[in-house]
């Protein structure tokens, strides 16, 4: 089983995206970006600033729809 070092938590809405990034099961922080490239890459440099480790690879990614956003209610 592999370990990751952080987890991240995404809420997706048609909008926004809020991140939660977790390490050391401690929330580092939470962000709130506009859902799409630009946002996303706000993440990424948040938290590669928060830890010089940061990567994709030891990293767990998981997401949430907010229910307006979920196809069988649009």
């Amino acid at each position: 089983m592999k370990n990751y070092a952080f987890f991240i938590g995404i809420d997706v809405s048609k909008e926004t995206l809020d991140f939660a990034l977790i390490a050391n099961n401690i929330v580092q922080f939470h962000l709130q970006v506009t859902n799409d490239t630009q946002g996303i890459e706000q993440f990424i440099n948040q938290s590669k600033k928060l830890n010089k480790t940061f990567s994709f690879e030891n990293s767990l990614f998981c997401m949430e729809h907010t229910a307006r956003a979920a196809p069988w209610y649009l």
